[in-house]
């Protein structure tokens, strides 16, 4: 076996030490230009789900744009550089309107399906005498660089966990408190945080099983009344929702055919909700509206907070009975 040149292996244990993604492209750009002369390149990863191409790193591009640059598997420009010598003369990738020079790019595999891509900004020199050495190096920095970003995710979802404990142990806390109105003051905030609307209301049955508001952030009570479910009895929306024990999310509301707003003035353009409810009965439920749709809504965000809610129902539930209790005592 040949051993491997010294600068070599070094190379190789920087990119496998680094944690961070950032650690690992800075170790990568250091080695690439110590080693094989290049300076200017581009990392794109690829996502297997979506099938495109991301730019994750470039000693070349602005990261003020590497968010932005995003090719699809067929659409990505140098793919057909892919099994091909470098180019002497460069082919363009365009990315509004400013023009990057492609000379040599590489797909890169992780158990045989594709992970990334290296496009080369420049013309390697001496490349035949260093390919099997910036193949080799390349190899480790993909493994390496799967192997951050799992760890990155591991983490992150840790995080979230964290944050979503954190909040479902605060609202249990506060259900050991005779005060009602902190508890769904508390929970309202959480779930405008949680899910980045802009208004949202809590509604509570009273005593004649009415629904009645509670606590209201700026989504009128007169705005939830007006939506009906378009069914052989126009059932009004906040009595079916609050009746049963579904989650109801609906990111475009223009575009749902089985609900209408019967007045109009009133802007609502996504809705979620949430049946305040324990194995006995039902108590109300917590509305939020306008979600910011542009992000994701992620399922754990909707199971945070239909614990929190079940957690407020219990609450309602042992406040409603202590009332009782104390009427039946006087």
């Amino acid at each position: 076996m040949i051993p491997l040149p010294s600068n070599l292996v070094k190379a190789i244990l920087a990119v496998h030490l680094a944690m961070e993604t950032e650690e690992l492209f800075a170790a990568f750009g250091e080695y690439m230009s110590k080693l094989f002369d290049i300076h200017r390149f581009s990392y794109f990863l690829f996502n297997n789900e979506t099938r495109c191409y991301s730019l994750g790193y470039s000693t070349n591009i602005d990261a003020a744009y590497w968010d932005e640059i995003v090719f699809s598997e067929n659409e990505a420009p140098f793919t057909i550089l892919f099994d091909q010598d470098p180019l002497l003369f460069p082919t363009p990738m365009i990315w509004f309107g400013v023009r990057f020079d492609m000379y040599w790019a590489q797909r890169l595999t992780y158990h045989d399906e594709t992970a990334a891509a290296l496009v080369v900004h420049e013309f390697p020199e001496n490349f035949e005498e260093h390919l099997l050495s910036i193949r080799f190096l390349l190899h480790h920095v993909t493994a390496a660089m799967v192997r951050a970003t799992i760890y990155s995710e591991m983490r992150t979802n840790k995080e979230q966990q964290a944050a979503r404990l954190e909040l479902i142990n605060e609202i249990g806390v506060m259900i050991g408190s005779e005060s009602l109105e902190p508890l769904l003051a508390t929970m309202m905030g959480m779930a405008l945080k949680i899910m980045h609307a802009e208004v949202g209301s809590i509604m509570i049955y009273d005593a004649d099983g009415r629904l009645k508001t509670e606590i209201e952030w700026g989504l009128n009570e007169k705005g939830l009344r007006s939506l009906y479910f378009m069914d052989e009895t126009n059932t009004p929306y906040i009595e079916k929702i609050s009746a049963g024990k579904k989650i109801f999310l609906e990111t475009d509301l223009h575009q749902n055919q089985e609900i209408m707003m019967a007045n109009s003035r009133y802007r609502i353009n996504s809705i979620a909700s949430f049946p305040l409810y324990t194995p006995y009965q039902h108590y109300g439920l917590l509305t939020i509206v306008n979600l910011d749709c542009s992000r994701e809504i992620e399922e754990q965000k909707l199971e945070t907070l239909r614990t929190i809610s079940q957690l407020a129902a219990i609450k309602i539930e042992n406040h409603q009975f202590r009332m009782k209790l104390a009427d039946t005592l006087k």
